[in-house]
């Protein structure tokens, strides 16, 4: 009688060789969706910081300085740096009703890669516009 032999050893090897040529791309997946989300992650922080900036710039006497402020501790509480804060609020006139801040980060900054793929010629910004409390409209 003879005995029947298992090619075992040989698929053992063919299993090697797919884990090899899967493994890299499954790794690189993973990474972009941790850069992706992290971006994402990113974006709603500079949009919450330009809401909590013009939140400071509405109430009566308001500032450049408060401005800065609210938006310095909603981007430090994401140990983000390296952004720029814009505002209208020193152009305003009394009756001026509408004031804007517009928070702006360059993609590179908050990236893994860095400009590895072009991360330098992007930015996230988020601009918010609230109306000014305590500003007679004239009507």
């Amino acid at each position: 009688m003879k005995q029947i032999r298992r090619n075992g050893n040989k698929r053992r090897g063919a299993a090697v060789v797919e884990t090899a040529v899967i493994a890299p791309i499954l790794i690189l997946g993973m990474l972009g969706m941790m850069e992706v989300g992290y971006a994402f992650m990113v974006r709603q922080t500079v949009t919450m910081s330009s809401r909590e900036g013009a939140r400071a710039a509405a109430l009566p006497g308001g500032t450049l300085a408060d401005v800065n402020t609210a938006v310095d501790a909603a981007m430090g509480a994401a140990n983000l740096s390296g952004y720029t804060t814009t505002s209208n609020i020193d152009t305003l006139g009394p009756t001026d009703l509408e004031v804007w801040v517009k928070v702006t980060i360059p993609l590179d900054r908050v990236t893994f890669t860095g400009n590895l793929f072009g991360g330098g010629s992007f930015d996230i910004s988020s601009t918010t516009t609230m109306r000014r409390e305590g500003v007679d409209d004239g009507s």
